[in-house]
């Protein structure tokens, strides 16, 4: 395994709770409105080299994961519901228990910032784009 694991670990999580992913890589500017409830997007931010031995190298993978949930009262009905939906997804994918035996290489994941705001100032729908940036720290053998 290797930093494969990653991005089929979010989207495993971001399922289990009923997100629909929009795969396109790079774009997030392209998602269908079919997925503007409930859907997110994921992307690499950055890898860094933390560590190495002789039998590992260790690597801090930040990624970006945006959320996206359509408020049709009113904008604060549309934060108050994103702001519960958003601890829900910390939850699941920080969560030890969900990588510590079933995501190997993962070690650890740790929520490093949080953001709420609109999807589109020019929409009248209140939908909310959340953005999370985890810090994964993976560990992938070099023999």
């Amino acid at each position: 395994m290797s930093l494969q694991a990653v991005r089929p670990y979010i989207s495993s999580k971001m399922s289990a709770l009923g997100y629909v992913e929009h795969t396109d890589p790079f774009n997030d500017e392209n998602i269908p409105s079919s997925i503007l409830d409930n859907g997110f997007h994921q992307s690499f931010v950055s890898i860094l080299g933390v560590d190495k031995t002789q039998a590992s190298q260790g690597m801090e993978v930040s990624v970006e994961v945006k959320a996206f949930f359509k408020g049709f009262r009113n904008p604060e009905d549309a934060l108050t519901q994103s702001i519960i939906k958003a601890e829900e997804i910390i939850a699941e994918i920080s969560a030890f228990k969900n990588y510590a035996n079933n995501a190997d290489p993962i070690m650890s994941v740790m929520l490093d910032s949080l953001g709420f705001e609109p999807y589109s100032v020019e929409s009248n729908d209140n939908i909310v784009q959340v953005t999370f940036n985890f810090r994964f720290i993976v560990h992938i053998c070099v023999e």
